[in-house]
């Protein structure tokens, strides 16, 4: 019946999750000394502590705002550039054009002159000078509009594409990474939070083995027991202790990463929560809630991961961006026709009368006639850099349906492994308290207790370990699936 309702929860995993995460949790029962959150509560403030200050996703946003960006600097191709410029010279120097109009007429005057002398008139024209134009004016002025506008222009329809393709690779890759984070930041708050119960089963077996050893010191004063039992308890004491301190350890880790994970300060304190039956059976409900019977279908599994995982959107937008690329590359064998026009004022002074205004427009068609082979070479690479990305992409959805497929094994397998472990502490529990029993009449050596102790200790520490295992594992199976939009905004309602 268990096996049973394990694989019912499955096989609707990939409608259930979000809507799970959604349910609001019940208070329940905590078996340490202080109350605390229940486990989804905490889990959901650190979640949402984590997407708004997570530097991972704080650099992500930037892209994708860059990519935004660098899509409206394409689309503004479409529209009209107006220019203003203004501009001043002063030239000294600088190349001429000599005309020699005095020596072309000034002797034709002169015979006329004589001419009019021999009548009895008076000399009649002037005397003209050869003259210098200088080719630079010494001083000059141009203030003017430019408007240029292309008419046709194959070039910036694949730009556009491109840009839009790279946007939408951006915006995948930021989901991916928030449903990375998402899945860490659980299974990094699972762990700290089994760490934590391991160091509670530790303190409760150092007390146990503490007043382990005074009994046998107080037996040895007594003269009932030899020393030896004396120094065996007291190893099983220094054992303990030993082990304590590397659990703490692991549990300032622990915390330290959640906090790294939200971008706090490594030693801020996270949300008390505790992993008991409760908790888990909260989860096993939520994947119970809405079972029609169905039975688990692995392929409707990874199809379900192949159309929902980002980092699978992303390869496709790349493979857009390829396929842009080469048609920016066929661009290059069409024309272009552009619009362009002038209109302002020059001279060598600020004026607007008729002969300083002017306006220029213009047609302008350019062909790219021959460039070497570039153009091909071009069309050649965007080619081959597009097969590449299809190659990428197909093997990347191989590798997520085996990632579906893994993490489906390892949560059936740790599923199965919970009642398991509850039964055997369970177990453990009572045999170590009818040890303890027999201990205080005398009827067990010190070997059977230490051993009855060790196996409840370890039955202990694997229930927790064991649960905290269930929910990264339902974690990791969670993000196999993928969609974490969609979560994220199931979260939230």
């Amino acid at each position: 019946m268990r096996r049973t309702r394990q694989m019912l929860a499955v096989c609707c995993l990939f409608q259930l999750l979000p809507r799970a995460q959604a349910a609001e949790p019940q208070t329940v029962a905590v078996v340490t000394a202080q109350p605390a959150d229940t486990l989804e509560a905490g889990l959901q403030r650190v979640i949402d502590e984590a997407l708004v200050a997570n530097l991972d996703l704080r650099a992500a946003g930037s892209s994708v705002q860059q990519r935004l960006a660098a899509l409206d600097q394409a689309r503004a191709r479409y529209l009209p550039v107006i220019d203003f410029a203004a501009r001043y010279s002063v030239a000294d120097g600088g190349r001429t054009i000599d005309f020699p109009v005095g020596d072309l007429l000034n002797p034709v005057y002169a015979t006329l002159d004589e001419m009019l002398l021999a009548q009895g008139e008076p000399a009649r024209f002037p005397r003209v000078r050869n003259e210098s134009i200088a080719l630079l004016r010494e001083e000059e002025q141009e203030t003017k509009f430019v408007l240029e506008q292309p008419i046709y222009e194959p070039r910036i329809g694949p730009a556009v594409a491109a840009s839009r393709a790279n946007a939408a690779r951006a915006e995948a890759d930021l989901a991916a990474l928030r449903s990375q984070v998402i899945r860490d930041v659980k299974q990094a708050y699972y762990r700290w939070i089994a760490a934590e119960q391991a160091v509670a089963v530790l303190d409760a077996t150092l007390a146990a083995t503490r007043e382990n050893l005074r009994a046998n010191q107080s037996l040895y004063r007594n003269g009932k027991v030899t020393r030896d039992l004396v120094y065996r308890a007291e190893a099983d004491v220094l054992e303990i202790e030993q082990d304590r301190l590397a659990t703490a350890s692991r549990t300032r880790i622990a915390q330290s990463y959640v906090n790294l994970l939200r971008n706090a300060p490594l030693d801020q304190p996270l949300p008390e929560a505790t992993l008991d039956v409760d908790t888990i059976e909260r989860f096993r409900a939520r994947l119970l809630a809405v079972l029609a019977g169905r039975q688990v279908d692995l392929r409707r599994l990874q199809d379900v991961a192949t159309q929902r995982r980002q980092e699978l959107q992303s390869l496709d937008s790349a493979i857009a961006v390829g396929e842009a690329q080469q048609d920016l590359a066929r661009a290059a064998f069409k024309p272009s026709l552009a619009f362009g026009a002038e209109a302002g004022i020059q001279g060598t002074e600020y004026g607007f009368a008729d002969e300083d205004r002017y306006v220029l427009a213009s047609l302008v068609l350019r062909f790219n006639a021959f460039r070497g082979g570039a153009d091909q070479a071009a069309l050649r690479e965007a080619r081959a850099f597009t097969d590449s990305l299809r190659a990428n992409r197909e093997l990347a959805g191989q590798r997520v349906r085996l990632e579906v497929q893994q993490a489906l094994e390892n949560f059936g397998v740790a599923e199965a492994s919970l009642d398991t472990a509850a039964k055997r502490a369970e177990a453990a529990s009572g045999a170590f308290t009818i040890i303890s029993r027999k201990r205080d009449l005398g009827q067990v050596n010190q070997a059977e207790f230490i051993d009855a102790r060790r196996a409840q200790t370890d039955a202990q520490l694997n229930v927790t370990r064991v649960r905290a295992e269930y929910l990264a594992r339902l974690a990791e199976l969670e993000f196999s699936i993928g969609d974490a939009r969609r979560m994220d905004q199931e979260q939230r309602r």
